[in-house]
């Protein structure tokens, strides 16, 4: 298991994840649009030195240190992913498709991320982050 994340770094990743998520400039590709961010993440991945690399990879570090704590953003994806679970039939089977939920799930939280202009939204994004992490906090201290 990953180190668990006090309710400060956790916080403090979050609020870069939305410093990085909002600097996005897309004014250097005038003749691209994107559909939507599938579409994008396919052009991160595809294009070599595009002008999103470094704020991508950026994103994806704090991604990776913030996956553990993030919601599912609709219930529809919470139950696909645990009827998915349910009718797995070996371990190769749950970890494909964890792999899968995980890039879903982040692609959801960015999407969300990027429609949040309120900043009480924002501050029930981190509550509901943080709620997640004194779970886990929880679960690991009871294991000891």
């Amino acid at each position: 298991m990953s180190t668990l994340l006090t309710k400060q770094q956790l916080e403090n990743h979050l609020l870069q994840f939305r410093h990085v998520l909002s600097s996005f400039d897309y004014s250097s590709i005038q003749n691209i649009r994107f559909l939507n961010l599938e579409s994008f993440f396919v052009y991160m991945d595809n294009v070599e030195n595009n002008p999103f690399k470094q704020q991508y990879d950026e994103l994806q570090k704090i991604l990776d240190a913030i996956q553990p704590y993030l919601p599912f953003v609709s219930s529809k994806r919470a139950k696909d992913f645990l009827n998915a679970l349910g009718s797995s039939s070996d371990d190769e089977e749950v970890d494909t498709i964890k792999r899968n939920y995980t890039e879903k799930l982040r692609q959801d939280f960015i999407n969300l991320a990027r429609t949040i202009t309120i900043e009480d939204e924002w501050q029930r994004i981190i509550d509901i982050c943080e709620e997640i992490r004194l779970r886990k906090e929880e679960m690991l201290l009871a294991l000891h």
